[in-house]
């Protein structure tokens, strides 16, 4: 179902929660110390993205390869294409003709608008690796090292990785895998703390009726034809749902496989309290190409009170805050948290 279908009316609410598709997700916290005076955007999430991209593919592909010059000679998909250039089903298959395969990771860049850093400052922001894109947590880690090496901000500003850890979800500490260059003995040897549908589930179960929601970097979903701007949790939920089926077809163990409509419609009979939400622009400028490109990538953000919300949709809204929802995830965009009031 596209992001802009229309939304039906009401039909029977769901109580029980939705059997999720199996899809492993993976937290960690990377922290990165700044070698010189640094200017940085007030939001960090295109600058991290961005960086990161070109990183992961200087320390994934052969010069040749991703130069361009040659074909790339791999006969299986390298962590560079599993990554960013996702291969689509065959054709017929569930989403073929999808225009943007999602990548299988969010940041979820520093929450401060600061823009002046002093050399030996830190910068401290997550990543969460989804599905497959677990299995290649040690090319994660050597693309934040080389994004260091290669310079943050408009100044390319030296940085040098100095932490990563590895975090349950819903946990503000976890286990330390890496320190300053290298991993720590045993660290990369532990059980990753895997986040699965059983834990959502099980979280899901604990909340109450009664929610706040938080939007913590730019919500951005089309309804209609035209990006969401009051909070609407009907088109919030369909967005996640279809979010959570395209990330299960590409990077998980297949289509989600259930009909979700009846989640959208039970949404409607969600209420919204004390909405303190507005729109803040963001601009980004994308450097692909042969010419600079501006983009405007603005959002809802601020909060609400969700009120009546059935287990079913808890769990759905759950998963969505690990995933992020809307356009613009993978540069931190649509990430939110649900708490208890």
């Amino acid at each position: 179902m596209p992001l802009d279908a229309p939304i039906s009316a009401p039909s029977q609410v769901p109580t029980a929660p939705p059997p999720l598709p199996p899809l492993p997700l993976l937290r960690a916290r990377l922290t990165m110390r700044l070698l010189s005076d640094a200017t940085l955007p007030a939001y960090k999430g295109g600058m991290l993205r961005g960086g990161f991209g070109y990183a992961f593919q200087r320390v994934a592909c052969a010069p040749a390869c991703r130069s361009g010059d040659q074909p790339c000679p791999a006969t299986q998909p390298c962590p560079f294409r599993v990554v960013f250039d996702t291969l689509r089903p065959d054709e017929g298959g569930a989403l073929h003709d999808l225009r943007d395969v999602p990548r299988p990771f969010v940041l979820g860049p520093p929450a401060d608008e600061r823009t002046r850093y002093a050399a030996g400052e830190s910068l401290e922001f997550d990543l969460t690796m989804i599905g497959r894109g677990a299995d290649y947590l040690p090319y994660f880690i050597l693309s934040f090292e080389e994004l260091g090496r290669m310079g943050l901000g408009r100044d390319l500003a030296r940085a040098r990785l100095e932490r990563v850890e590895l975090l349950p979800a819903w946990h503000p500490v976890g286990a330390l895998i890496y320190h300053d260059g290298r991993s720590l003995p045993g660290g990369m040897g532990l059980p990753p703390p895997y986040t699965n549908t059983a834990d959502v589930l099980r979280r899901a179960g604990e909340l109450p009726s009664r929610l706040r929601l938080t939007l913590r970097a730019p919500l951005r979903i089309k309804q209609r034809g035209d990006l969401m701007r009051v909070l609407d949790p009907a088109a919030l939920i369909q967005a996640a749902c279809w979010r959570i089926d395209a990330l299960a077809t590409f990077h998980g163990a297949g289509p989600w496989g259930v009909r979700y409509q009846p989640l959208v419609d039970a949404a409607r009979a969600i209420t919204v309290e004390q909405a303190q939400v507005r729109w803040h622009e963001w601009q980004r400028t994308s450097t692909r190409g042969s010419e600079p490109k501006t983009m405007q990538l603005g959002g809802l953000l601020g909060s609400a009170v969700l009120t009546r919300v059935p287990e079913s949709l808890r769990a759905v809204l759950l998963l969505g805050s690990l995933v992020h929802v809307g356009k613009a995830c993978v540069f931190g965009h649509g990430a939110y948290s649900v708490e208890a009031m």
